[in-house]
């Protein structure tokens, strides 16, 4: 009992010590994995259905001002259809914003996202889909010192490929661990 009660008073100390590095001229690397089930909508897949999303997001980005960086994000993903037995590789990439609502010394902030993305999406047969996709991301950041965050996200994606009509929407839970690097 007494060394539960000593880790909970380590843990406030060090929890009012911290200081991330969310402000102007700093960078930040890291990414995101999440999963989503999708419900589609669009012609290129006939019927309305759901499937399965799994993406890895790295992302690199720079604080222009305090609490507010912009940069260059990465997506790789699979999608899956078990009812089809098919399963799609989609490549995106595009730039983001992101916005930290409270002050850099807290040790748990909010983040909110928001991104574009350009992409294709590959499947069993040779042709290749291009797309669009737009996506909010909102959730929890708790630093475990000033450089490193944990983020827990839910984002809402919309996308549309090029030649079909209609468009998917998404929502997705991610996981995210961010690197803040002092200039």
């Amino acid at each position: 009992m007494q060394k539960g009660i000593l880790l909970f008073l380590t843990i406030i100390i060090i929890s009012n010590t911290v200081n991330c590095q969310i402000t102007k001229d700093n960078w930040m690397l890291g990414g995101v994995i999440s999963y989503a089930s999708t419900n589609y909508n669009s012609t290129n897949y006939g019927e309305p259905h759901t499937t399965y999303n799994l993406q890895r997001s790295p992302n690199i980005g720079y604080f222009f001002v305090n609490k507010l960086a912009g940069g260059l994000k990465v997506g790789i993903s699979k999608t899956g259809d078990k009812d089809k037995n098919q399963s799609y590789t989609n490549f995106n990439l595009g730039p983001y914003f992101r916005y930290y609502l409270l002050a850099s010394e807290k040790q748990v902030n909010v983040v909110t996202e928001a991104a574009y993305m350009y992409g294709f999406e590959k499947g069993s047969t040779p042709d290749k889909t291009s797309k669009n996709t737009f996506s909010f991301s909102a959730g929890p950041v708790i630093y475990f010192n000033n450089v490193v965050g944990l983020e827990m996200l839910v984002s809402y994606s919309t996308y549309k490929f090029s030649d079909f009509d209609g468009s998917n929407n998404t929502i997705k839970f991610g996981l995210g661990l961010q690197v803040h690097l002092e200039k």
